[in-house]
């Protein structure tokens, strides 16, 4: 939901729009985040509420209690931190900065392949800026060389493999498959993976575009180009389904727009600059810096400038995330959109990929007034970013959590009740000691009735997307719920949904352990 615009106007007014933290004027440069994350229960008012700078806020995202690291910023600090400059601004200490911003510099990661096709093709109006002109660099003919390899227009990044009648039926298949622990978030969702061989990637490389290209370039296959998972696919009344998985394509782009009340003309940019024709890891240092000349047009207030920095393949498995706000747009007879602004938790960034290189910005040169102006960046490492996803709506069902000494996933619930009532019972294992009924895709669940033996728990409770009941339990109970799921829209079912899954289970399950 984030904070009402009252609540941020008050906050930002309060502050000066300085940083609460680095104390530093940002004009629009700051944000306003949430002390304590509304992911966990903080709330959105005035109390909940802090000004930070691009850099002060990555770093009050990452902190975790349980993994420490530097100097991340904990709540208690942001209070502390907060209470303290509000006093400054009060008793009126502060200086009038003598030069107001003129570019306000910010990083997206657009995650769909449909929209990375339209903009390499020029068409920017779905992405969430207003004007937007793209300088069209290296990493833009990266971007046409993957296309010039892919027959259609979309990619999902997955396909379906082979059905078999059990579990056992497919161990019996294949072996080498390994059976997911449980708890373990990357694959959380599927009740086996394997690795494929390279004979069966080749078959589905020549309509996959960057599969063809991993392959080409002889990128390992384990856990790098590929994997196939395994699960039961309710909905679609499948046993047991596999569903071949790969590396998904991004492409990172810094947003420079006009804040200014005039037009402005660029004039280049210090980036650390690497050029690459092949795969490589993200985080590989780049020692060259190097000054990138940009096109000299005006550049009208208000207007954004879209300069691709990189193409990455994330993980193949799920990703802990951190959200700090998100926005969606899209209907019933069309992909949903959601931009989030959030980041991509360090363990996860050195599992991704770049193919064709990398331009990591440090410094904005342009022209103001006859005179050359620079202007800083903030560093760029997923961190803080506003990520852009398009999804075809995968209403499933609700979905099943045991919590002992952890939070494991278990399986979808009410799998045959789609817009309409039913019921469903299971037991409770002995060292269980509550259960969570979650709420994680594009629907509705209306709970008529859950029941804990033969006592009636809870009645007709809702639940919408990202919302979830915890109901404690003892081991050996009989749990008994029934109800119905209303989708959002309509559901694409001739796309495998797995992975989609996959993803939504794993962030939930990261969401848990904050």
């Amino acid at each position: 939901m984030g904070f009402p615009r009252k609540i941020k106007d008050q906050i930002l007014a309060d502050t000066a729009r300085h940083c609460c933290v680095c104390h530093r004027y940002k004009g629009v440069k700051v944000e306003v985040h949430h002390i304590e994350q509304e992911a966990l229960g903080g709330s959105n008012k005035y109390e909940n509420a802090i000004a930070l700078c691009f850099d002060c806020h990555a770093d009050a995202g990452h902190y975790n209690p349980k993994h420490p690291r530097g100097t991340k910023f904990s709540p208690g600090e942001l209070k502390k931190a907060k209470a303290q400059w509000l006093e400054i601004v009060r008793t009126n200490n502060i200086k009038v900065p003598s030069e107001p911003d003129s570019f306000l510099c910010q990083y997206f990661v657009c995650e769909n392949y449909e929209n990375l096709e339209e903009i390499a093709k020029g068409d920017l109006s779905k992405f969430p800026v207003n004007k937007p002109l793209l300088v069209k660099n290296e990493i833009i003919q990266y971007l046409e060389k993957v296309i010039q390899n892919h027959p259609e227009s979309y990619r999902h990044a997955n396909a379906w493999g082979e059905r078999y009648k059990s579990k056992k039926d497919y161990l019996d298949r294949h072996p080498d498959a390994v059976v997911t622990k449980e708890g373990q978030d990357e694959y959380s969702y599927f009740e086996v993976v394997r690795t494929p061989t390279i004979e069966e990637l080749k078959k589905y490389s020549e309509k996959d575009g960057l599969l063809k290209l991993m392959l080409k370039a002889g990128m390992p296959i384990d856990n790098v180009s590929a994997i196939i998972g395994c699960y039961e696919n309710a909905c679609g009344g499948i046993e047991f389904q596999e569903e071949y998985i790969f590396r998904k394509l991004w492409c990172s782009f810094a947003a420079i727009t006009n804040i200014s009340d005039q037009p402005l003309s660029l004039d280049s940019i210090d980036a650390q600059n690497q050029v690459y024709d092949g795969f490589t890891k993200f985080d590989q240092p780049v020692d060259s810096l190097e000054n990138i000349p940009l096109p000299k047009m005006p550049i009208q207030a208000g207007a954004t400038v879209l300069f691709p920095m990189a193409l990455l393949l994330p993980p193949l498995h799920s990703l802990s995330r951190q959200k700090w706000s998100s926005s969606s747009s899209g209907g019933w007879e069309e992909q949903v959109q959601i931009v989030s602004h959030g980041n991509i938790t360090e363990n996860n960034v050195s599992e991704v990929y770049t193919f064709g290189g990398r331009k990591l910005p440090e410094k904005l040169h342009f022209i103001k007034n006859g005179n050359r102006i620079s202007q800083e960046f903030h560093t760029f490492d997923l961190s803080n970013m506003y990520s852009i996803e398009r999804h075809w709506q995968c209403g499933s069902c609700p979905h099943l959590f045991f919590v002992s000494d952890k939070v494991v996933y278990v399986k979808e619930l009410l799998s045959h009740c789609e817009n309409k009532k039913g019921e469903e019972r299971f037991f409770v294992p002995e060292d269980v000691r509550a259960v969570i009924i979650a709420e994680i895709e594009d629907e509705t669940t209306e709970l008529h009735s859950i029941m804990v033996d033969k006592t009636v728990y809870a009645s007709n409770i809702t639940l919408e997307k990202s919302q979830h009941i915890e109901i404690p339990v003892s081991g050996g109970s009989k749990i008994t719920v029934t109800g119905k799921y209303i989708p959002y829209g309509k559901s694409n079912r001739f796309i495998p949904q797995g992975i989609k899954r996959n993803d939504l289970v794993g962030e939930f399950l990261f969401l848990t352990k904050e």
